[in-house]
């Protein structure tokens, strides 16, 4: 009876640990501020090279999250600043339909992988954002309702390297030509 006992004890500890381990899979990003290397080059190509040094890869989301099913409605978005990571976007791509928002596995994997937030009384109705500081990052989560269309993704970066892309934006916006308005 003791023995029987043991037996289950075990096999219910085992299958409880597997499924904690399941469930708290998270995605596995370059970290904020690690420069591509030549290891990086090899699984995902060169990076591409140009003036300025910021650069923009996108990558299926599946990739780097094998285990929270995403498919190819999810997408990962590196930007390099002087070959760093500065930032990590992984967003809904809702450009054919709103499913992957509607699929609720974003949203689902920030409240797993960051912690839980207020969603109201129907989650699927969400129209807001919320922001963790965490390990010297901040991690948004951000879920708008543009039109018809949804528009979902989670930003991580840090303060120094969000300076560094603000400032990257000003200097490209005053580049570019304005249009004229007649």
């Amino acid at each position: 009876m003791i023995k029987k006992f043991l037996i289950n004890s075990v096999i219910i500890s085992a299958l409880s640990l597997i499924n904690f381990s399941i469930a708290n899979a998270k995605c596995k990003f370059i970290d904020i501020g690690k420069r591509f290397t030549k290891s990086h080059e090899k699984v995902y190509g060169a990076l591409p090279k140009n003036e300025s040094g910021y650069t923009e890869l996108d990558f299926v989301a599946s990739e780097f999250c094998p285990d929270d099913n995403f498919d190819d409605s999810f997408i990962v978005k590196y930007t390099f600043i002087d070959e760093r990571v500065a930032s990590i976007q992984l967003f809904a791509d809702n450009s054919i339909d709103n499913s992957a928002t509607e699929s609720m596995k974003l949203m689902n994997y920030a409240k797993r992988t960051y912690g839980d937030f207020d969603t109201g009384g129907n989650p699927q109705f969400y129209n807001n954002f919320n922001i963790w500081e965490k390990f010297q990052k901040y991690v948004v989560y951000n879920r708008r309702l543009i039109g018809n269309s949804w528009q979902e993704e989670i930003y991580i970066s840090n303060d120094k390297y969000y300076e560094q892309l603000v400032q990257y934006e000003n200097e490209k916006e005053l580049i570019q030509p304005v249009e004229d308005e007649n």
